[in-house]
């Protein structure tokens, strides 16, 4: 109502204002919501890591391995592999507890065969393909653009330049969809309207078109990278002593798989790094088999190349105890929950902030993470859990 006054011309060129100028507030109003069919991994991780978006994201865990462009052959044979040695390891320990609670025999060895899934992907990729409806501000997605562009042309490692051809076919995918701001866009709305087409060149000679052009418009003006890559971020804290108070730096090394539960918590940021040095995780459920963990690290090694989930690497979280506690922690400090994220913030992360505040005698707010430490969220001062499980662990295995 306030510009109803006004003509196409004047509205348009002022769009394109907010644009060019980075004022970009009233472009996120608007949203896109895409389903991305195929996607890889690790792109879903790259989308997840910026702000602002929300995700359904099909979970690799429960997710067919099959060979395809993104899966080889060997990795689905040793999926293949681990995951009958899963199936069979899980049932001879667990498979009473899994009847117990699961009631009949069907329902165990559904169960079972979930864990021994959600155990046997560290052996697949993380350009394994997978399947996500991604609803991100339009300004936002056209912001994302412009970094993916920033690693296509000077690309930093080698998992960068293994994601230049996805980054170029998900460019390419949002400007056939007309998701991106494009010098082709622009022109196909103005064409019927002289005034704004001549008002438009006036102001914005650069944005002349040229057949085939269909270039992106938004500049990336600030020279902001993607948040997920350390190496990208020179103010970053990854190979710098953790930080402790009411804000916190964090650094530890978990697998892909990992990472990609915790950074869905918008509320900390995270970054990752890939050592130089291949490491892997291994599952609890078969580190007291000396022959399986021999096993399990030769597989996974012969598959460095395409980067198994379960590689170990660096990552950096940021964020205020409160959203640590709150939000993260609320999620994933849960029998429920992936093992080694749970086990990150029970075993590792909480106790270790609860053990720097009271060395650094900061002893009113180590009091305060007290009552967190060494339990589940189901244990947490006022949580309400909505779905008991009826078997927290706090020393589980799987």
């Amino acid at each position: 109502m306030i510009r109803e006054d006004e003509d196409f011309a004047t509205l348009f060129t002022r769009g394109l204002d907010t644009v060019f100028n980075d004022h970009t507030t009233p472009s996120e109003h608007q949203s896109v919501s895409l389903e991305i069919v195929g996607i890889p991994k690790i792109l879903c991780m790259v989308l997840n890591n910026e702000k602002q978006y929300t995700a359904d994201e099909r979970s690799l865990r429960y997710t067919k391995v099959e060979q395809n462009a993104n899966i080889s052959k060997e990795e689905v044979e040793l999926y293949n592999k681990w995951l009958k040695i899963f199936n069979d390891v899980i049932d001879n320990k667990m498979g009473d507890f899994y009847r117990r609670f699961s009631k009949t025999d069907a329902g165990a060895k559904k169960a079972i065969l979930k864990m021994a899934q959600e155990n046997a992907r560290y052996m697949v990729g993380v350009f394994m393909p997978t399947t996500t409806t991604y609803t991100v501000p339009w300004i936002q997605i056209n912001k994302i653009m412009s970094y993916m562009q920033k690693v296509i042309d000077n690309p930093l490692d080698d998992l960068e330049k293994m994601l230049i051809p996805y980054f170029k076919e998900f460019i390419n995918a949002c400007t056939k969809l007309d998701v991106a701001i494009t010098k082709d866009s622009i022109y196909r709305n103005l064409l019927n309207d002289d005034k704004a087409m001549e008002k438009v060149l006036k102001k914005y000679p650069e944005v002349r078109y040229y057949k085939g052009d269909s270039s992106l418009v938004y500049k990336n003006n600030k020279d902001v990278d993607l948040s997920l890559f350390a190496n990208r971020n020179p103010f970053t804290g990854i190979n710098e002593d953790n930080e402790y108070g009411h804000n916190i730096s964090y650094n530890n090394y978990e697998s892909f798989a990992c990472l990609a539960q915790e950074q869905r918590h918008r509320t900390i940021n995270c970054e990752m790094m890939v050592p130089n040095e291949f490491k892997a995780y291994v599952p609890p459920i078969i580190e007291d088999n000396e022959y399986l963990v021999k096993e399990w690290l030769k597989d996974i090694n012969s598959l460095k190349e395409v980067y198994p989930q379960g590689q170990l690497i660096k990552v950096n979280r940021c964020g205020s105890i409160k959203d640590i506690l709150k939000f993260v922690a609320q999620e994933r400090a849960c029998d429920r929950a992936q093992l080694e994220i749970e086990k990150v913030y029970v075993d590792d992360m909480i106790p270790n902030i609860y053990e720097n505040l009271q060395k650094q005698e900061q002893v009113n707010l180590a009091n305060k993470v007290k009552p967190y430490v060494k339990k589940l969220r189901c244990s947490f001062p006022g949580y309400h859990c909505p779905s008991t499980c009826g078997h927290p662990r706090i020393d589980r295995k799987l």
